[in-house]
């Protein structure tokens, strides 16, 4: 396959551990993956199969960890309901003035909508495992994700 931004040179492919900052969150690092690249631009193009059930598997990740949610985990969270700002505002029923702040860091998430919030994610996503007392008892916190696909083809965080 040529590559696609300079149309000067094949692209490579190899399987890697690739950095996934498409989903906004900077943690989140896919394991042995396919990865094309251009030798000439340099342009780097991931595989990545079933990218909802990655993105399952980052909310899931992000629902039961004991750490408060971190603005970016917020943003994704919200992003992957589908919802807009507005929309998690009216669900939260609050102004969404504070989701802007919540999302950009201005203002950290009081525990009890940030609890709330899990719990919608959780029943949106269909997390079965999901317990409530565990979670959002820490401080705030960047944790490393490694994340694989598994021989069912399914997303899962690697060991």
């Amino acid at each position: 396959m040529r590559c696609p931004t300079c149309d000067r040179s094949e692209l490579i492919e190899s399987v890697e551990n690739y950095h996934y900052r498409e989903c906004g969150l900077e943690n989140i690092t896919l394991s042995g993956i396919t990865v094309r690249k251009c030798p000439e631009c340099g342009v780097v193009m991931p595989k990545i199969r079933n990218i909802e059930g990655l993105h399952d598997c980052i909310a899931k990740f992000l629902v039961k960890k004991e750490e408060r949610l971190l603005a970016p985990e917020i943003v994704f969270l919200r992003k992957s309901l589908g919802w807009s700002s507005s929309d998690l505002a009216k669900n939260l029923q609050i102004d969404k003035t504070q989701v802007s702040k919540w999302e950009h860091g201005r203002v950290e998430m009081s525990k009890s909508n940030e609890l709330l919030f899990r719990e919608i994610i959780a029943r949106g996503k269909k997390i079965m495992d999901y317990h409530r007392e565990g979670a959002a008892r820490k401080a705030a916190t960047v944790l490393r994700l490694f994340v694989e696909m598994g021989q069912d083809r399914e997303w899962k965080l690697a060991a």
